[in-house]
């Protein structure tokens, strides 16, 4: 165990973002090395001066990230492993020097300064005071019930969904529940149908579980029906609120048509990523709400409640969850009991609904800024997909060219974008497309990136 003692604070940017970046350099570059304990948080909130609020969330910043797991009693644990100091090198006088980002529009990251810290901290103590003599570290392997109880109250309210929290399984993401679900489906029997283009995670997953897996093209409307048809697949995984590149919402015809075809198969996989972030019109219902039994619902509260927490859930329909039951009686919960409390009680005390509005306030005049840079320095040359969910969007340049030129030329300017061709099955388009994520920038960065980039692209 270490100490870290020589880190150096600026006003700059909040202290827990500036010590997860050193620990994370410390990480990377192997100075923490793979199975070393980081230092206990009191004793780094002590030697550094800050209080114990600060470590703690850097600590789960860095869990997040993959870099560190929590061990009970013990700690967090280094997990990342760092290149061989053999084959890392030192840049010859002749290599390009590193690139200097001034912007990255990297989809997934949030706004963690608007986080009510303070809130989560004093309802985790309670949680903790409350346990002091009862808490046990295991806690329930499908997930602590008081907190499945009010994802289905949750649920319910907000998409209409019809669960009792018997049939909830908490996970930490989508594609954690879905290795789960490829546990429970039969590989022998069943074929999956995945949107072209769609989420990569899941179809991967699939792929690697032994299913043979089919891509259906995304149109207008959604998923295309007579396609679906004759690819016989048993199972379509969809994400009817907000389409992953498309951003559509899937009319109610094509929901039903849906749903139809599911009673002559097997499930419907409805994966309602990012509900909580629309802001122009209001969602349809869920899918599931038309027919519980035929459909296996997924979402994910990460987005609202990252860097504290990280939680997806499953819904299961009763089949599925005897299954869940014979099949995977050893499901080792992979969130922290003490984190699912504390979320439990952030939901019950209304905390969650009151931050979730505060977050769509503040990402529409994100996604409203966004826009408005696009239109004013890229005008015609850009189609913009996803104009009124979420905090990413796709940019669609109307000119010749690969993915990787395109992103070369904007990281020599400075910004970062990435491709999308993962997401396809099968690549039939015509110019190349970029997810931009916005929700970590401020107004006045996203302007600046978008300017950059045209300047980039377009001279």
């Amino acid at each position: 165990m270490r100490e870290f003692s020589t880190i150096r604070f600026t006003d700059k940017e909040p202290l827990f973002t500036q010590m997860y970046h050193h620990l994370r350099d410390e990480i990377v570059n192997g100075q923490v090395r793979h199975g070393e304990f980081l230092p206990s948080i009191r004793s780094c909130a002590q030697s550094l001066g800050v209080s114990k609020n600060t470590v703690e969330v850097a600590y789960q910043l860095l869990m997040s990230e993959g870099y560190v797991s929590s061990m009970p009693k013990k700690g967090y644990q280094v997990v990342y492993k760092a290149e061989a100091p053999a084959t890392r090198h030192t840049p010859s006088t002749t290599e390009a020097a590193p690139l200097n980002i001034h912007t990255d529009f990297r989809y997934g990251n949030i706004e963690l300064g608007a986080f009510p810290f303070q809130q989560w901290s004093k309802l985790r103590n309670r949680v903790i005071a409350d346990h002091q003599q009862r808490y046990m570290v295991e806690g329930q392997d499908q997930g602590e019930f008081e907190l499945r109880k009010e994802l289905a109250k949750l649920l319910h309210e907000t998409r209409k969904v019809m669960a009792t929290p018997e049939q909830i399984v908490v996970g930490a993401t989508p594609q954690q529940l879905v290795s789960v679900l490829v546990q429970l489906l039969d590989r022998e029997k069943q074929i999956i149908g995945v949107e072209n283009p769609g989420y990569d995670g899941a179809r991967n997953t699939f792929v690697n579980g032994g299913y043979q897996v089919r891509g259906i093209t995304v149109g207008a409307d959604g998923v295309s029906i007579p396609e679906l048809l004759s690819s016989k697949a048993t199972v379509m995984y969809v994400s009817p609120s907000q389409q992953f590149i498309n951003k559509l919402v899937m009319p109610l015809e094509k929901r039903t048509e849906l749903i139809e075809w599911a009673q002559t198969s097997a499930y419907i996989v409805e994966d309602d990523y990012e509900w909580e972030f629309k802001y122009e019109e209001s969602f349809l219902p869920a899918i599931q709400s038309l027919s519980p039994q035929k459909v296996v619902y997924i979402g994910r509260l990460s987005k609202a409640l990252l860097p504290v927490c990280n939680l997806s859930y499953m819904v299961l329909p009763y089949d599925l969850l005897s299954r869940f039951y014979q099949r995977v009686p050893e499901y080792d919960q992979p969130v922290a009991r003490l984190d699912q409390l504390t979320l439990s009680a952030y939901l019950s005390d209304g905390f969650w609904h009151r931050h979730v509005q505060a977050m769509r306030k503040s990402y529409a005049d994100k996604r409203q800024a966004f826009l408005q840079a696009v239109s004013r320095w890229m005008g015609e040359r850009v189609d913009v997909q996803g104009k009124d969910t979420g905090l990413h969007a796709f940019l669609t340049v109307k000119e010749k060219g690969s993915e990787a030129e395109w992103m070369e030329r904007a990281l020599r300017n400075g910004v970062k974008v990435y491709g999308t061709a993962r997401y396809w099955v099968q690549d039939i388009r015509e110019y190349p497309s970029f997810l931009l994520g916005y929700g970590a920038l401020n107004e006045q960065e996203i302007e600046a990136g978008i300017r950059q980039l045209a300047a980039a692209w377009f001279g």
